[in-house]
């Protein structure tokens, strides 16, 4: 049990002293701690029993490591994919360590954690952006917890920014015209990717990682998707990988349109070399191209906006076009695109013009 005892006033330092012993019973490691005042001596013992009892004790010395110590302990021992984390290092490195690199572990507080979103918002991040950075933050701090390096993640106490999506401005999308001019622009190795886009309203790397015998009655199976991962202390790598929000070997059924299909002997996309063509090579060729012919600075994700928009406004359930574009939710297609729903907003028309007709 732990053993406050009372220097008296005599004594150098503080008067009130408590000693203690780790878990472990008598061979464990005895420590103690010196307060002002009794009630607090006491407190401090009552709280040390109880995280004993309750296989809650964190040891003082466990977070006395500086942040750019951890993280890197961290990172070498991270069970993740290779792209998550590249992701969180880029994160760590560029975003948080400048901050709080010098701090000790158990010095993070919660308020440090909402000084680096607020520090991120005014650089103009975007709340996408510092969400995902939120995500590589709370990670580490869960991972000091379950070794008991910290007895909170101060990410969990931080109260989080505002994460909104916003809906998507049909206006604002490339017509047909454009499509087809981006579409030869970028080149004939390209070409059907961005016709698959636009056509089967798919993720970049999911167009680039189709292959011929994915075509099939009337829709494409989506089983890959391209990406570029720099492997931990090695280079950067192509490969293909199990889809977004999916585990490897799951797979979607896209409708295909005949015009589309016809483009089957084309895939996969590969260089005379035999080489992947990759997510970044795309944008960055898509840009080329946006330049090329003076249009207005659409993305590649705009394709996937447009046949979103397409679908909906012409009466397809939110709920398949939810399904059929991989999202992890329906509440996140309802975000981006409820406004588009062609059935409710015909409904609400119709009945709010019968019953309120002047």
């Amino acid at each position: 049990m732990a053993k406050i005892v009372d220097k008296g006033t005599d004594s150098p330092g503080k008067r009130w002293l408590v000693r203690y012993r780790e878990p472990g019973g008598r061979s464990a490691r005895q420590r103690e701690k010196s307060f002002d005042r009794k009630r607090d001596a006491f407190d401090f013992a009552t709280k040390v029993e109880h995280d004993k009892r309750t296989s809650a004790y964190i040891d003082p010395d466990a977070g006395r490591v500086s942040m750019r110590a951890f993280i890197g302990e961290w990172l070498d021992s991270a069970s993740v994919t290779d792209g998550t984390w590249e992701s969180y290092e880029r994160i760590w490195r560029l975003h948080a360590l400048p901050s709080m690199g010098r701090k000790l572990l158990s010095q993070v507080a919660a308020s440090d954690v909402e000084k680096l979103y607020a520090l991120w918002r005014s650089q103009g991040a975007e709340p996408n952006t510092i969400e995902a950075r939120r995500i590589a933050l709370s990670s580490a701090f869960t991972h000091a917890v379950r070794h008991k390096r910290i007895a909170t993640n101060p990410v969990q106490e931080a109260k989080a920014p505002e994460h909104h999506t916003a809906p998507v401005d049909e206006r604002a999308l490339p017509n047909v015209e454009e499509i087809c001019a981006l579409a030869a622009e970028i080149g004939p190795r390209l070409e059907p990717a961005v016709w698959l886009m636009a056509s089967c309203g798919l993720r970049i790397g999911e167009a680039l990682g189709v292959h011929e015998d994915d075509f099939a009655n009337e829709s494409v199976r989506l089983r890959r998707q391209v990406v570029r991962t720099k492997a931990r202390g090695g280079p950067y790598i192509v490969r293909y990988a199990p889809l977004k929000h999916r585990k490897e070997g799951e797979w979607r059924d896209v409708p295909l349109p005949d015009s589309v299909a016809a483009l089957a002997p084309r895939f996969p996309l590969l260089s005379a070399t035999g080489t992947i063509p990759y997510p970044d090579l795309f944008r960055r060729s898509w840009k080329r191209a946006i330049e090329r012919l003076g249009m207005r600075s659409y993305t590649p994700h705009d394709l996937r906006h447009k046949w979103a928009t397409v679908t909906l406004t012409n009466g397809v359930s939110l709920h398949e076009v939810s399904r059929w574009l991989g999202h992890s939710s329906i509440k996140v297609t309802a975000d981006r695109y409820g406004h588009l729903t062609q059935d409710g907003r015909e409904r609400c028309r119709q009945g709010v013009g019968t019953a309120c007709a002047p």
